[in-house]
């Protein structure tokens, strides 16, 4: 399967020689990313959003898993990967051919501002032989009659969609886990207090974040510690205080930063 998805992609940049879409990237290498930037929301919400899409160079298509609606939900979001064939990687490549992203370097198009003022950022970036092309576009699909370039961007994410009936999938295995620890306190009726689970700290080599929130990345699998809890459970502190900490973990896809800007 690699090895057809590898032919697939040196055909498509062979028959675009000179245009920067030459892909470029290793099997285990991003080769599209696409992420929804939250507007006005939770802290919370916006710290552990992850992409909506990854696509390495091998096919593999990594995504958010189906999750229900009922409160507290699981601690860690589910992920997937999938695997898209040669000729399904081939049509993702001629939609982005046709967004014109390996011409791009870094855009950022806010026109539908004077439209909503509190939608999302979809942002998509490209890594081929030429480096990282990204492009951000406010309210994507809120127009009427969109620009040509953001309809060929709504393909994309439909083209992906798509593929996502068709194409096998079992749960990711990451090899990077971003856990990111604020304030909390226990909220009533869903009361799930827990020793810290994580080895002793002082939080000097954790990133500040901002409203006193910390982030560090875990090399390696999950932590058994996480698999049964939920996004109610408060940790106390590790210095043995009565102050109690919310975690937010998730894996983290190849080509992301280890914290949130």
């Amino acid at each position: 399967m690699a090895a057809l998805v590898s032919l697939a992609l040196a055909l498509v940049a062979c028959g675009n020689e000179g245009s920067g879409s030459g892909v470029g990237v290793t099997e285990d290498e991003p080769m599209l990313q696409i992420v929804s930037e939250s507007g006005f929301g939770p802290v919370e919400m916006v710290l552990n959003t992850g992409p909506r899409y990854t696509l390495l160079g091998d096919g593999s298509l990594i995504y958010q898993g189906f999750q229900t609606l009922e409160y507290p939900g699981r601690l860690v979001p589910p992920y997937m990967v999938a695997t898209l064939d040669g000729g399904q990687v081939s049509d993702v490549v001629a939609v982005i051919e046709e967004i014109g992203l390996p011409e791009i370097e870094d855009e950022v198009d806010d026109s539908a501002m004077q439209m909503v003022a509190d939608a999302s950022t979809e942002v998509v970036t490209y890594w081929d032989s030429q480096g990282e092309h990204r492009l951000a576009v406010y309210a994507l699909g809120i127009e009427e009659s969109p620009s040509g370039r953001n309809a060929a961007f709504l393909e994309l994410i439909s083209t992906l969609d798509g593929f996502l009936a068709q194409a096998p999938a079992e749960p990711y295995q990451p090899e990077r886990l971003r856990i990111v620890a604020g304030p909390s306190a226990p909220e009533p009726g869903f009361e799930d207090v827990r020793e810290w689970p994580l080895e002793p700290t002082d939080f000097s080599d954790w990133e500040v974040l901002a409203n006193e929130w910390r982030c560090m990345v875990l090399e390696g699998p999950m932590p058994d510690v996480f698999g049964d809890a939920t996004q109610a459970t408060t940790w106390n502190h590790p210095d043995g205080s009565s102050e109690q900490l919310k975690l937010l973990v998730r894996p983290l896809h190849p080509g992301e930063a280890d914290c949130p800007g």
